[in-house]
């Protein structure tokens, strides 16, 4: 299974009221499907592509992909996540001051 980000232009097989496959851009990744804005179809999809209001969920196995964004290395996400989650320091209770009853 390839790992989809969004803006990759993306490949998908035919289904529901599309009659040809068609092409798209990645715009949601979910766990195991991507959302896809459809840009290129078979003009006799046309009712097809309004119904479905111009975007798609597919499978992440029936995506084919086609143009890839470029990819940032994961080691410097590492780093950042790091660098995120370093240990605050303890926050202090706060203290309440009982006030002494007098008689």
């Amino acid at each position: 299974m390839a790992d989809f980000e969004i803006g990759d232009v993306v490949g998908c097989k035919k289904f529901g009221p599309m009659d040809h496959d068609f092409q798209g851009v990645v715009e949601k990744v979910y766990n195991n499907s991507i959302m896809v804005s459809i840009n290129d179809f078979d003009p006799a999809d046309k009712s097809g592509v309004n119904e479905l209001n111009g975007r798609a969920v597919i499978r992440q196995d029936e995506a084919k992909m086609i143009k890839a964004v470029p990819r940032e290395d994961k080691d410097t996400d590492d780093e950042e996540e790091s660098k995120d989650t370093k240990k605050k320091p303890a926050k202090r209770k706060k203290t309440t001051k009982k006030a002494d009853k007098k008689d």
